[in-house]
């Protein structure tokens, strides 16, 4: 399934037998365990549960089919494939569909699922063309999706031909299935039948506006077409529908008309219902569109307006790094790593002390880094190549060798042991390892190190060659000028290599302090046009820096001058340690109960429906359906609305969730988790008021 049912429809995916058989219930007591088992998976989705208590059931009954089925597909998602294997392969030995009520297609459908997990493609192709035939006899129910699973795997095998002819056959069954037009639009966006795929994707959106994939390959057939605008725009709404989309082609679509895809991005901030997940998309955008200041501001204003979440700590330090301000990049990981101390924002925050020189404290980063997550062989690199820095060869070669033997096809370790190798004298050993890179290291991808070991062993036109693709994968990125100028150095060509480093400037490079240590560039170091360009470049970096601190300080300075980083608000007294307190919502004026018990805001339908009918509200401002605890300490369900403007005193939060309780007598409630939003908040019961703080 990881391959298999990843791409022509979300829906398949929930149409596995298990689904089908996890409703049902028997009334027999033999099966206890395994009901029991459905029952923990459905209710609690814990599959080691799941997994003790089906394999309990099948201590008592071993030729349990449907037991087998349900360890079968726990296996998998623990991957095991290899025991999910031998547990259908049992299954298909004693069936007796009959009895168990199980057709033999479906075991054959599950057999070449678990191939393909296995990546035995070959023997997933014949299994589930087996499954195929008999489902037509023995499952028509499951007919459909079984096809969808030989279809799709008979595309990844690269027998288009036969994949079209699956989904066809099922077209002529079926004219409406929508599955099956995206997977012959996906076929023929293959073959570069654009505008046959195009065609095929506007009809399957007549019979539905749900598939997801149909915008997703749409705007693929819209941008080979040249229809730049309304890829961008199926690309959106493919973004909308999905909580993990794709986002490598969005990107270069995107990149295609970069000021349609912004106005049509803060259109949707505007608009949506969810304005908070569309100004995220646009901070996104500005990263790969390399505006990394318009990217901070703008999770700037998230946190502002929706308020403090560690992920943006996370993006705003690398965009920080981008631009060459590590020092807030360290700042932002410290926030971080306070909240969520794991080995990820180690190694970010050692990459922000390496680039700022600081070495000792990049190596303590990474050492942290590698006793949380001691199978993770980046900060063994990291920290080897920190080592090497400072002088510690030896260090640096126990670092290489103990993550080589973690992961034997991580290429960065052979070149950093290659080089050390060279050094000294150990021309044999350097050669092998330069020569097991251009073994594993066979995708010309961003992270490729390929260029370095060609040259190394003598082979610099294809070394150039290489590296002159990996530039033209995005022509606008600077770490692959950057590279260029240290390979064209090593090779002793120093004003091409300066001329390179120029133009990684230009893009965007600033990582000084590892520029004035690399020993790549040291074959170019005294050339004078070296000097004045570094020169010249750290000087505009300075200038870059003192401008954006400026902004910012105008910034936090005509924040505070608004008020809106201190308030005080005076209270009423309520029995049950609440207070009531004045607000406006979206400009009406209310009163607002303040409870430190609560954790949301709630709202009674009462008001809910005066501010829609008023004009406070929009249609646009109801998102769905939420669960809250109610005083009594039960839980009920709510709709959720966005208020666009919750105002207390002069202190004033954008865009906040709130649940619309059903009790008409439900009073306006300010929960816990809105006061954090606004900052520090001090309750002064002596003189009845509340202090806020920003």
């Amino acid at each position: 399934m990881k391959k298999i049912l990843s791409i022509i429809s979300a829906a398949v995916l929930i149409l596995l037998p298990l689904s089908s058989s996890a409703q049902k219930k028997t009334s027999s007591e033999d099966d206890y365990n395994l009901r029991k088992a459905y029952e923990v998976l459905r209710e609690e989705n814990d599959l080691e549960k799941g997994l003790d208590l089906v394999n309990k059931q099948l201590s008592s009954t071993p030729d349990n089919v449907k037991a087998l089925i349900l360890r079968a597909d726990l296996l998998r998602r623990t991957d095991e494939s290899g025991k999910a294997l031998n547990d259908i392969n049992h299954a298909l030995k004693v069936n007796k569909p009959k009895k168990s009520g199980t057709p033999t297609s479906t075991l054959y459908w599950w057999k070449g699922i678990i191939y393909d997990d296995l990546d035995q493609m070959e023997e997933s192709v014949s299994t589930l063309e087996n499954a195929y035939s008999l489902a037509k006899k023995d499952n028509p129910e499951n007919l459909e999706e079984i096809a969808y699973a030989y279809a799709q795997a008979l595309y990844l095998t690269e027998n288009y031909s036969s994949s079209d002819n699956v989904f066809r056959e099922v077209l002529s069954k079926n004219e409406t299935a929508h599955p099956a037009m995206v997977g012959l639009a996906r076929n023929m966006l293959t073959r570069g039948e654009y505008k046959d795929a195009l065609s095929m994707l506007d009809k399957a959106e007549k019979f539905t506006s749900e598939n997801s994939q149909i915008y997703y390959h749409r705007m693929r057939a819209n941008y080979h077409l040249g229809e730049n605008a309304k890829a961008i725009d199926d690309g959106l709404v493919y973004y909308e529908m999905n909580d993990n989309p794709y986002t490598d082609t969005l990107s270069v679509v995107l990149r295609s008309r970069p000021s349609y895809a912004e106005a049509s991005i803060k259109t949707m901030i505007k608009e949506s219902s969810s304005p908070s997940s569309w100004m995220y998309f646009l901070a996104q955008f500005y990263e790969m569109m390399y505006r990394y200041k318009d990217a901070i501001k703008t999770y700037d204003r998230l946190e502002n307006e929706y308020g403090k979440n560690t992920l943006l700590n996370i993006r705003r330090a690398d965009c920080y790094s981008e631009v060459g301000f590590n020092e807030k990049a360290i700042a932002e990981m410290d926030k971080v790593i306070e909240e969520e101390p794991d080995a990820n924002a180690f190694v970010s925050r050692g990459d922000y002390y390496r680039l700022l020189g600081d070495y000792d404290k990049a190596i303590e980063d990474f050492t942290r880094a590698i006793e949380e997550s001691p199978k993770w062989v980046f900060p063994y690199y990291r920290r080897g190549w920190c080592y090497e820095f400072i002088g510690e060869r030896e260090k640096a070669l126990e670092d290489y060798n103990v993550g080589i033997e973690v992961d034997d096809e991580y290429p960065y370790l052979y070149l950093r042991r290659g080089e050390i190798y060279l050094i000294d004298g150990k021309k044999e050993a350097a050669e092998n390892d330069f020569n097991r890179i251009l073994q594993i290291d066979t995708l010309m991808e961003y992270g490729s190190c390929r260029q370095y070991a060609l040259h190394f062993l003598g082979r610099d036109d294809e070394a150039l060659e290489w590296m002159e693709g990996l530039i033209a994968l995005d022509p606008d990125d600077a770490g692959p000028y950057y590279d260029k100028a240290c390979l064209l150095s090593r090779m002793g060509r120093g004003e091409e290599s300066v001329s390179a480093l120029k133009t990684a400037f230009e893009k965007g490079y600033r990582d000084f302090a590892h520029l004035r240590i690399d020993d790549d560039m040291d074959p170019v170091r005294d050339f004078p046009s070296f000097k004045a360009l570094v020169s010249e470049w750290e000087s505009k970096h300075a200038e870059e820096y003192k401008e954006f601190m400026d902004e910012e300080k105008a910034t936090e300075e005509s924040s505070s001058s608004e008020g809106a980083l201190y308030a005080e608000i005076p209270i009423k007294r309520h029995r049950g340690g609440t207070f009531e307190i004045p607000c406006s919502i979206n400009g009406l004026p209310l009163q607002m109960i303040f409870d430190t018990g609560a954790s949301d805001i709630t709202i009674s339908s009462v008001e809910a429906n005066f501010m829609l009918k008023n004009g406070y509200l929009s249609d646009r401002d109801v998102k769905g359906k939420r669960y809250y605890r109610i005083a009594d300490g039960q839980i009920s369900e709510g709709t959720v609305i966005t208020l666009r403007e919750v105002k207390i005193g002069e202190t004033v939060l954008k865009n906040v969730d709130a649940s619309v309780v059903k009790s008409q007598e439900a009073p306006l409630l300010l929960g816990q988790s809105a006061m954090e939003r606004f900052g520090k908040i001090t309750i002064d019961n002596e003189n009845l008021r509340i202090v806020i703080q920003k």
